[in-house]
């Protein structure tokens, strides 16, 4: 007995129905009973689950009593919020609970928390606020903003006060680098999923995640996978399914995902009441232990190596690095069967020291295997090649594996003596000497060379 207010806060018009819902188990809400909007006071009953059935067919006790609310005006659903003003809260059998107030607002969350972390990544919203310019949107954590960019490159400037991005738009993500991590709620209405379908243009793009819960990378492009080239995470992840290898794992809300494709397509998510199926595509995931991660930049290179193109197979547990020209690692990744997919890292021109690859600059490689580590090089390319390009794809066709350069443990050893292929103990002139040479240390292990 009550007032019912509209999504504008407005006297809702006559007709309007609110119902109370139920989860029949097969994740879809049905309906326990409903009323018709009226003068002074008008009563639901809402019936509970017959227990002698094996369908879920009304609510059970102690149940959350979930409203919805039909507006006759704009013939649109919304969600139901209610003030109780006596009896149980949930469903209880026989019991009498009394309402005052209805309201109706729209489904989905009302704000949306965003974690930006130190240095460079990408965010995206699910929320539409009033103020879409994007100086606005980080106006709460503008101290440690140094730079933001769209997919175009457009860039917005806090120390110059320059906004060259302009208003956010919706489904896409954003570039951002930050000096400290720092977080920030946004408001507005939520922008459904299955409501908002996304244009992805030929070529990069980057794109916005607007469901609520995370879901597979190989699942949510499904419907457009022939003309989805890569996908990549601001961590450098990534999906490729020529390769059907999928590094990203699950996207997630908040996070904004590059991707490139052959042609323009529209991305659509599924709505938040439905749910992608199980992926099977395996999640390969980085998690390097001899080699340290490489700190993310606003560009990078992906290199695709399959197993057909290693004269000498790494095995399982082996990781692959990347070098630059001086020698500074500029990508890490673990050894996987049968692809395995390295990112390296290019140059932050916001920085003053070089921290990665330059355009067209050459990187090495390195394979760290059991407990030894050697250099190799692609003599053959499928496509690409070993000079840096941003947003490059490498896909290597012949490696061959160098010499052993050194061992995981060589700094503890000590140097026993020298043979040759012969068993000859050459220690006293083996700098001199050619051919395949052996150190034998005293903890028993020895290590080839060719000189």
């Amino acid at each position: 007995n009550g007032q019912w207010f509209d999504v504008d806060g407005n006297q809702m018009s006559e007709g309007s129905l609110i119902g109370v819902f139920y989860d029949n188990g097969s994740d879809e809400l049905a309906c326990a009973g409903y009323t018709e909007i009226g003068t002074g006071t008008v009563q639901i009953a809402a019936m509970g689950d017959d227990s002698q059935t094996s369908l879920v067919d009304g609510l059970v006790a102690g149940q959350e009593l979930v409203y919805h609310v039909w507006d006759a005006s704009s013939c649109e659903v919304y969600s139901g919020t209610v003030e109780y003003t006596n009896g149980p809260e949930v469903y209880t059998g026989n019991g009498i609970t009394f309402i005052n107030n209805i309201y109706a607002s729209p489904f989905g969350p009302t704000e949306q928390l965003m974690v930006l972390p130190s240095g460079w990544s990408m965010f995206s919203c699910y929320m539409l606020p009033d103020n879409l310019a994007l100086d606005n949107l980080l106006s709460e954590v503008i101290n440690d903003v140094i730079i933001a960019k769209n997919y175009l490159g457009a860039a917005y400037l806090p120390e110059f006060n320059f906004n060259g991005v302009g208003d956010i738009q919706v489904g896409q993500g954003y570039q951002v680098k930050m000096d400290n991590s720092n977080q920030f709620t946004v408001t507005g209405e939520y922008l459904d999923p299955s409501e908002n379908p996304i244009l992805l243009p030929e070529g990069w793009f980057m794109v916005g995640y607007l469901r609520e819960e995370p879901a597979p990378a190989d699942l949510v492009f499904a419907d457009i996978v022939s003309d989805v080239i890569i996908a990549k995470d601001y961590l450098g992840a990534a999906y490729l399914p020529e390769f059907n290898f999928n590094g990203i794992g699950d996207m997630e809300p908040g996070i904004g995902y590059q991707v490139k494709t052959a042609q323009a397509v529209t991305l659509q998510y599924l709505s938040n009441d439905d749910s992608y199926r199980m992926s099977a595509t395996e999640v390969t995931e980085n998690n390097v232990s001899h080699y340290s991660k490489v700190a993310a930049t606003d560009n990078n290179m992906i290199v695709v190596i399959e197993d057909a193109a290693w004269d000498v197979l790494p095995t399982g547990g082996s990781e692959i690095a990347a070098f630059d020209k001086e020698g500074n690692m500029v990508g890490s990744a673990i050894y996987s069967s049968p692809v395995t997919v390295l990112t390296v890292w290019g140059d932050d021109a916001t920085t003053v020291s070089k921290d990665g690859m330059l355009v067209s600059e050459s990187v090495s490689f390195k394979v760290w295997n059991t407990n030894e580590v050697s250099d190799f090089t692609v003599s053959k390319w499928i496509e690409g090649s070993s000079s840096y390009q941003v947003d490059g794809i490498s896909v290597a066709s012949t490696i061959e594996t160098n010499n052993v350069m050194t061992e995981l443990n060589a700094s503890e050893r000590v140097l026993v003596k020298v043979i040759n292929v012969l068993g000859q103990d050459i220690t006293s002139n083996y700098k001199t000497s050619k051919g395949v040479l052996f150190h034998i240390y005293d903890d028993g292990t020895s290590e080839k060379i060719i000189k």
